[in-house]
């Protein structure tokens, strides 16, 4: 295979998109079925081929002029046609498990935590901190989670941003690239399997709206950029330092979407809602089976109401025994299928509501077992890309004093990046604070520092630490002030009995 150099350094611009853009791998889904599938009204139970209308025959008001039999015609109505927003529900609520309690970032070199280093190498890290602060990396994991469990795919591409004389503004920002936002993205992988090059391709518009296609090739130090303009084929407008030396893209890919699997179980829990919803039209107001003649109608509000008929007359009322039992219970199977087996908690009201809050710990992680190993799994990718992603950004830092000054790449080479995630798990807060307590009294067999941490009324342990140890210099400095005083006191007390003496 080639390397990302030899195909850039191809004059045909032509070929070097079709070379970058040939050897994609697809996916299981199309996105535009992924799509439909996300938006509830696009789903398949709208879709006439799949839910067509019904014929009913309706009475035109006209009479067979020899039977005097009423004469009908055929009418199509729409039918019930209920959504669930089940993809929704199973992709956020994958992020919230996964990254509801933020990712924090542990720096080591060789080994051992770098506060208990040099200062250069506790400058760096401080910087790449205050760029993820600056990017409110926060909030950006979590609509950088989503957009891969629904989309398959997704990068996040750092840059350097300059003012209008092309120098750099002091900070590094971070943009998530997605088909969703009209990205097409083409990493480019070495024989290593390790990536040293990425396109993308994408339109830019004008202030009248006119497009231009566009496709950037990012290698480890130039951002080739080529455009197509009119679809007059491609064009090499500029190669440019985007001022690292490692390719500035994190790329993100799973094979499938986050429902994928159960598909075929929404469709059917929708058309099986829908069906039960037809039913109680018909079913849900009374309705007669009429034979014989009829002579009269009760009026519309009368109660203790009567139907008169003739001789021969009979009524019936038409109804639904039994059957409803069984679409709830097709429905209550499915969803349990649908949640199972994409591991997702059921956290609808009617699941929970049968927790009290003498539930113990042990067995609300009992009940969240699944959606929790599920979030610990996804750190195997999420871990790998987020160290990337620090890696990106120490370059940056070291090859441009963006943020730090004085600190080259050999200092970054020093450090491991390592992103520490703490999936979510419902915790019995009491439990934990009598847990705390009895383990952090007599015989001590948790440090202070970790009762803290494990405290849910906690939300910052650091702040809280320093607090507690302020308040602790300010007893022993009361402690000390008042044992000054009795000193002074039993001194004072001393003198005066020697004076008695005397006397």
């Amino acid at each position: 295979m080639r390397a990302i150099e030899q195909i850039v350094s191809i004059q045909d611009a032509n070929t070097v998109r079709s070379v970058l853009t040939a050897r994609k791998k697809g996916f299981k889904t199309p996105l535009s079925a992924l799509e439909e599938q996300w938006n509830p009204s696009k789903h398949k139970i709208f879709d006439e081929d799949f839910r067509p209308k019904k014929r009913i025959k309706v009475p035109t008001g006209q009479y067979d002029p020899i039977t005097q039999k009423p004469i009908y015609k055929d009418k199509k109505v729409e039918p019930v046609r209920i959504a669930i927003p089940a993809q929704k529900s199973i992709v956020n609520l994958t992020v919230g498990f996964l990254l509801m309690n933020a990712v924090t970032y542990k720096a080591t070199a060789h080994g051992v935590d770098i506060k208990k280093m040099n200062d250069k190498q506790q400058k760096l890290y401080d910087g790449i901190m205050h760029c993820y602060h600056d990017n409110k990396m926060k909030y950006f994991d979590k609509r950088l989670a989503r957009t891969l469990f629904k989309e398959c795919e997704c990068a996040e591409l750092w840059y350097m941003p300059t003012d209008t004389e092309g120098k750099l503004r002091g900070e590094i920002r971070v943009q998530l690239l997605s088909p969703s936002n009209g990205d097409k993205l083409y990493p480019h992988f070495n024989d290593f399997h390790i990536m040293d090059g990425f396109a993308r391709e994408y339109y830019v518009y004008d202030e009248l709206g006119k497009s231009e296609l566009h496709f950037d090739v990012y290698t480890d130090r130039l951002c080739y950029q080529y455009t197509n303009i009119d679809g007059a084929g491609w064009k090499l407008i500029s190669a440019l330092p985007h001022g690292f030396t490692k390719v500035p893209v994190v790329y993100y890919r799973q094979d499938q979407a986050e429902w994928e699997d159960v598909q075929w179980a929404i469709d059917r829990v929708e058309t099986c809602i829908s069906n039960w919803g037809d039913t109680n039209d018909y079913f849900g107001t009374p309705k007669y089976f009429i034979k014989g003649r009829l002579e009269g109608f009760a009026e519309k509000g009368e109660q203790g109401a009567v139907f008169q008929g003739g001789n021969d007359a009979s009524m019936n009322v038409l109804s639904w025994d039994k059957s409803p039992e069984s679409v709830k219970g097709e429905i209550a199977y499915l969803f349990n299928i649908i949640y199972s087996f994409t591991s997702t908690a059921d956290i609808s009201f009617e699941n929970m509501k049968t927790l009290g809050s003498n539930t113990s710990g042990a067995a609300i992680r009992l009940m969240f077992t699944a959606p929790y190993m599920k979030a610990d799994l996804k750190t195997e990718m999420f871990g790998e890309m987020f160290t990337r992603r620090s890696n990106i950004v120490a370059n940056g830092i070291c090859n441009t004093g963006v943020y730090v000054k004085g600190i080259d790449q050999s200092v970054a080479e020093q450090i491991d990046f390592e992103p520490v995630f703490k999936p979510y798990l419902p915790k019995n807060d009491v439990e934990m604070l009598q847990l705390i307590t009895s383990s952090n009294g007599g015989a001590k067999s948790t440090s202070n520092r970790r009762a803290i941490e494990l405290n849910p009324l906690n939300d910052d342990p650091d702040k809280v630490e320093e607090e507690m140890k302020s308040e602790q210099k300010e007893a022993l400095a009361q402690q000390a002030a008042l044992s000054g005083l009795g000193s002074a006191a039993s001194g004072s007390q001393s003198v005066s009995n020697e004076e008695e003496e005397e006397e």
